[in-house]
């Protein structure tokens, strides 16, 4: 029995492929399109035939892999490649062909020449070093300069510089260094008109240097278009503004606490959180573009807030009567401050700027007097120097004094006072047998919470964890966030007082805390690198320094306070004794926000210093 097999032979296409490749070229060949159907048992053949008669006895390496041949094209190997791919397709047996034409050509050379970019209204000099041999000094250059712009050539006839004063409207002047061999050309005062391709051509030589000149128009000044006013406030008696601001505040007032109570853990903090706020508030007048969004961010206001600086004087005129709160503006003599900022900086924080000095120890003495006057002699000591190159200080200074809504009993006590370690200590205490308070157990804060009332609708709030171990405390601070602090004070505002056994120690905390590091980890390191405070001065500057100091006081009398900044389960006994570590709150109930905020790790750990 035989067996016939027809082999059938099918072009894939009608014409071959033809392709032009550089010189030193890599490419490779598929034999057959990806849309072809593969033959079973297949075979694949590679042969070349050249173009060029004198090439018929040169050998030819093909190399292939699977279907596809990989080439390192040469002068050698330019011709044509043909494929042949064999093999079964169903019951028939079937060639497959397909050829490609290669042709080799010498690549484009590259070309290259020098690209400066100038600034218009600048000098330039053009180049020209030769490694022909020069005319030598005082001799007729041996090159010309060609001016190629937009398609038209034009050629240049540089002056001698000692013409200058003969041709003043000239612009191009020789300017040669023979023992260089550099033929180069200067161009006074550069216009956009300038901008092209200049050719140095070497005379008798095919010799040519080529420079491509760029002219930039001029950066537009740094403070362009940011030096206008702060935008009005529109609809500035729309309540929605003061929630935005209490908002805003009572989200910085616990940034600040958790970035403040990592830096030193286990010792004594005090700050005010409105003080801090009110200085980079007064800052924000004269930023501008990304310096306004970082300090937006880190106050937490709305991006182009507006009505920040009205609200803000709102504030100060609603917590007046036991908050008094005071802003300055010291600068540099070598500064002009922008109109813009003086006359917004004094209707909205009352800043009156005053010049600094050329002498460092007035200075500091002229700052620190300030502030002991604001403070009402509670702070006076707040910065230890005023670097010479301080091109600004800004001030702001609070003085809080609220008198307990019920008395303490006047008497001399002490108590035992708990610390991490486990360790007690005598402490002289503030106590009543009858006292009331608001007094819960907050479950989000995991604390127990007591709230006293004082005068001028103000609270001092004391939050302290169930146990005495410094991991309770820390969780307690943890939880402190702007949402379960906000909850907090409005739950504990609508309780009822109740009469407790009541113990407080007597404090008299004074805490200087660094703001450099503080303010960089709120997002404000371009006020340490190029802040953009234009519509402050249009002149380069930079925070060198800033800080915070305050002081907070418990007595019989009540809480009392100053500040200065230079940038579900309750008790089953009614009894509420702060005899270890806790954390204390001054909250204006006025405008719903804190106004002081600290820890008292240890008692004796205090800051005597004024």
């Amino acid at each position: 029995m035989y067996r016939i097999i027809l082999l059938l032979f099918l072009e894939l296409s009608t014409t071959s492929c033809d392709l032009t490749v550089p010189l030193n070229f890599k490419i490779s060949l598929p034999c057959l399109p990806d849309d072809i159907p593969q033959l079973s048992d297949s075979e694949f053949t590679w042969r070349f035939r050249p173009f060029h008669k004198q090439d018929l006895n040169s050998e030819v390496e093909l190399e292939w892999k699977d279907n596809i041949l990989h080439i390192n094209v040469n002068g050698r190997n330019e011709g044509v490649y043909t494929c042949v791919h064999e093999g079964w397709k169903d019951e028939e047996r079937v060639k497959m062909r397909r050829t490609f034409k290669i042709r080799v050509e010498e690549p484009i050379p590259v070309q290259e020449w020098k690209v400066m970019k100038i600034v218009a209204g600048d000098d330039v000099l053009l180049p020209c070093k030769l490694t022909s041999p020069s005319s030598g000094p005082n001799k007729i250059p041996p090159v010309v300069w060609i001016r190629e712009r937009t398609g038209d050539v034009e050629l240049l006839y540089p002056k001698d510089m000692d013409e200058v004063h003969k041709q003043k409207e000239h612009r191009v002047f020789w300017y040669t260094s023979p023992k260089e061999q550099d033929w180069g050309i200067q161009i006074l005062q550069v216009a956009n008109a300038d901008a092209g391709k200049y050719h140095c051509a070497v005379k008798n030589s095919t010799e040519t240097l080529v420079v491509e000149l760029v002219v930039k128009d001029p950066p537009l000044p740094r403070c362009s278009g940011h030096t206008d006013h702060w935008e009005p406030c529109i609809d500035p008696d729309n309540r929605s503004w003061r929630s935005i601001l209490k908002e805003s505040l009572v989200h910085f007032s616990t940034s600040v606490y958790s970035q403040l109570r990592g830096s030193k853990p286990g010792t004594n903090l005090i700050f005010s959180p409105i003080s801090i706020a009110s200085v980079l508030s007064n800052l924000l007048l004269g930023a501008r573009a990304e310096t306004r969004t970082q300090l937006e961010n880190a106050l937490k206001l709305p991006h182009g807030f507006s009505c920040v600086h009205s609200e803000m004087k709102r504030w100060k005129q609603l917590t007046k009567n036991s908050l008094s709160m005071a802003s300055a503006i010291y600068y540099s003599p070598e500064e002009t401050l922008g109109e813009a900022f003086i006359n917004q900086s004094l209707e909205f924080y009352d800043a009156v700027p005053q010049m600094l000095t050329n002498d460092s120890i007035l200075n500091m003495n002229l700052i620190n007097k300030w502030v002991a006057e604001k403070t009402n002699g509670k702070i006076t000591h707040l910065v230890d120097e005023v670097d010479p190159s301080s091109l600004f200080v800004l001030l702001n200074a609070v003085y809080f004094n609220s008198k307990w809504k019920m008395v303490f009993e006047f008497m001399s006590k002490e108590a035992q006072f708990i610390n991490f370690s486990g360790e007690e200590k005598k402490v002289s205490v503030l106590y009543s047998s009858k006292y009331k308070l608001a007094m819960s157990y907050n479950n989000k804060l995991k604390a127990q919470v007591g709230r006293f009332p004082l005068t001028d609708k103000n609270s001092l709030y004391i939050l302290m964890p169930p146990t005495s171990t410094e991991e309770s405390f820390s969780l307690m601070e943890k939880n402190m966030n702007h949402t379960n602090l906000s909850d907090m004070a409005f739950e504990m505002s609508k309780m009822t007082l109740q009469t407790a056994e009541v113990t407080l120690p007597k404090i008299k905390l004074a805490v200087t805390t660094p703001l450099n590091n503080l303010l960089r980890n709120l997002g404000l390191s371009d006020l340490f690198d190029e802040p953009n405070l234009c519509a402050m001065s249009t002149g380069d500057s930079a925070i060198s320094d800033a800080r915070h100091r305050a002081f907070l006081a418990l007595t019989e009398k009540g809480v009392e306070g100053a500040a200065a900044t230079s940038i579900s389960l309750s008790r089953s006994f009614p009894v509420f004794t702060a005899l270890q570590p806790f954390v204390l709150i001054v909250w204006s109930d006025e405008v719903d926000a804190p106004l002081f905020m600290g820890r008292i790790v240890d008692p004796f750990e205090t800051n005597q210093r004024k």
